[in-house]
């Protein structure tokens, strides 16, 4: 995909979880998510930490670097109205990072070694679309996400689950040739819409 194009889906999808998340209602953070081991507001507070992170990598921190920048930067709170100010902070973080002018022309250090900034934003791209997926079904939000990040992210989404390290995703769950799009999308990564 085109760097360009790769930044706009990024930005779609943000926006999606961003309107998730603005959607939860006060008695809904403790609600269970399609990720068992989470909460809404874990789920939230996983984003969030993620897009600290950005910032740090994209600069050319190595990991244990970039772990005291991204830890540094906000409270470690699940109540509600922190994690959203959290979150916005973050994702406003996120974007200007990946937006930078060469942002995407380097490496970055990842959990599995170093990587083209360009597969970070591959894999942030598919963290977003499943988690707002997750978001929207913990809460019963009903509109559902940008057909065109969907459209986007799918055809390199088995490379991405194929190259995370064991034990990030569950094992794909069934969903037929014919199940729309998203339901495709998230049974790569475990999930089932049914």
């Amino acid at each position: 995909m085109i760097t360009d194009e790769l930044i706009a889906t990024f930005r779609t999808a943000q926006a999606a979880f961003t309107e998730r998340v603005l959607a939860v209602a006060g008695d809904q953070w403790e609600l269970g998510t399609p990720d068992a081991q989470w909460t809404v507001a874990d789920l939230v507070w996983h984003l969030v930490d993620e897009h600290r992170w950005a910032g740090p990598l994209l600069a050319g921190l190595d990991l244990d670097e970039a772990a005291v920048v991204a830890t540094g930067l906000g409270p470690d709170s699940r109540d509600g109205a922190t994690l959203v100010r959290e979150w916005d902070r973050a994702a406003a973080s996120s974007a200007a990072a990946f937006g930078a002018n060469g942002a995407l022309t380097g490496s970055v250090a990842v959990s599995r070694g170093r990587v083209p900034a360009s597969e970070y934003l591959e894999e942030m791209v598919l963290d977003l679309i499943v988690h707002a997926w997750d978001l929207g079904t913990a809460i019963g939000y009903q509109r559902p996400l940008p057909a065109s990040a969907v459209a986007a992210i799918y055809p390199l989404a088995q490379a991405i689950v194929d190259r995370t390290p064991r034990g990030m995703f569950d094992p794909p769950a069934e969903a037929g040739a014919d199940a729309p799009l998203i339901e495709r999308l998230v049974a790569l990564t475990g999930r089932s819409a049914r």
